[in-house]
């Protein structure tokens, strides 16, 4: 029975998850032996769910002699400073290949290593950087060709969505949300990765190079998060027939292609707005199938790491001619973007504005100016006889035009307190 030696790198939630599966498999998986041959992780003396005394630890990958050298290493430390970019580099020089849930590495510096994988027929496996234990790599990889995608989306932030979920499930504002999200182990202290939509950007990359066969670079992605979602707009979205979610999604028009990672309102009965919680979900639409979706929890250690297991699996059955991607790395186009000026979708603006003659009439001529109709326009209830809280409803335009008008409007000396703008995706599934 074939040998593969590893290392492991990382051992906190996850790397610990990924020691205890190899246990219990009694270190076997697909008729292959895996054998440990060192450990290593930040603080030796944390209590873990193993006995690390059964392993030989080493401070870092520097100290892996020739007899102990792996085939494969296990990184589930994290981050892009300069240790994880030479480790990598490491892995490379000596030939190893390498399995990561490091999705930032991956998507802010990918670009600068996956060919040199791919040049040494190096395996790099990343199903545990994108959708926790949702098998999309996997998915993709065995049934989809890139030429055939047209659409990408979902929710690719577990946090984020279960943040929003106790919103509507609660009738809570953003911040208690937040908190019991971290009480309840489903937030960091300092999730401003997840809130700012900068996680969900990462996963984008990854899945956007691998569905389209085309090179994403994560400074070309666009990303707003939901920090500044409020309670009053989840709840009037529902009156309207819509529910908000943090939604990533990548498109392609023409070999040409437009991404975006924002809270947006989709039809409350679509799969989308019926994934709740921690669970993540990514659907694919493309020319020789309708639609495809895969939903599952995207986060956690046990997750995680059956998908670090999943990708050991497929280490033992690779094909090296496939590379990173489906695609060679240096054989794939990079990424070109449309105008966005050639995506229309309706919007949702809520304002407060004062309560007088002409201030309505003023509000359509601004967004006259911009050739936008108005779709419907909503006066909310209030007790207060100055300032009324309205919703406007726009029909499809793009997000140049709309900005426009958001700037006027905050120009205006009408408007009084904030103002919430939530692009509207109605065709989302």
């Amino acid at each position: 029975m074939k040998t593969i030696r590893i290392a492991i790198f990382g051992l906190g939630v996850v790397g610990s998850h990924v020691i205890k599966l190899l246990e219990k498999n009694s270190y076997k998986l697909n008729d292959t032996n895996f054998k440990i041959v060192a450990i290593g992780a930040k603080n030796k003396n944390k209590k873990r769910n193993f006995n690390t005394k059964k392993y030989n630890w080493i401070k870092n990958y520097q100290e892996l002699s020739k007899n102990e050298k792996p085939d494969l290493i296990i990184e589930t430390i994290g981050g892009t400073g300069s240790y994880i970019n030479n480790l990598y580099q490491y892995c490379i020089d000596n030939e190893i290949s390498l399995i990561t849930a490091n999705k930032a590495q991956l998507a802010e510096k990918g670009h600068s290593f996956f060919g040199n994988f791919d040049k040494k027929n190096l395996f790099l496996g990343y199903e545990a950087a994108v959708l926790g234990a949702v098998p999309v790599v996997r998915g993709i990889e065995q049934s989809i060709l890139p030429s055939k995608v047209n659409a990408i989306y979902g929710i690719f932030n577990g946090t984020t969505n279960y943040i929003i979920s106790q919103m509507y499930e609660n009738k809570i504002s953003f911040q208690d949300s937040l908190n019991q999200a971290i009480k309840n182990g489903f937030a960091e202290q300092d999730s401003s990765a997840d809130l700012s939509g900068r996680d969900a950007s990462h996963k984008l990359v990854l899945l956007s190079s691998l569905s389209f066969g085309h090179k994403f670079k994560f400074s070309d992605m666009g990303f707003n998060g939901i920090e500044n979602v409020k309670l009053i707009d989840l709840e009037q979205g529902l009156k309207l027939g819509y529910k908000l979610k943090l939604v990533s999604i990548s498109e392609r028009q023409k070999n040409k292609f437009y991404s975006s990672v924002a809270p947006c309102f989709v039809p409350e009965n679509s799969l989308v707005a019926n994934t709740n919680f921690e669970e993540n979900v990514i659907s694919l639409e493309g020319d020789d199938f309708l639609k495809t979706s895969l939903v599952g929890k995207g986060a956690g250690g046990y997750p995680t790491a059956t998908s670090i297991i999943s990708d050991l699996k497929k280490f033992t059955t690779r094909n090296p001619d496939h590379g990173v991607f489906q695609i060679k790395y240096s054989n794939m186009p990079k990424a070109t973007f449309y105008d966005q000026s050639l995506r229309k979708r309706p919007y949702y603006i809520r304002m407060s504005v004062l309560n007088k003659v002409g201030v309505l009439k003023s509000i359509a001529n601004l967004f006259a100016q911009k050739s936008i109709s108005i779709k419907s326009l909503i006066q909310l209830n209030t007790s207060n006889d100055k300032v009324v809280p309205i919703i406007i409803i726009s029909d499809a335009t793009d997000v140049d035009k709309i900005n426009h008008v958001i700037k006027n409007l905050k120009k205006s000396s009408f408007l009084k307190k904030e103002i919430s703008v939530i692009r509207i995706e109605e065709h989302i599934g």
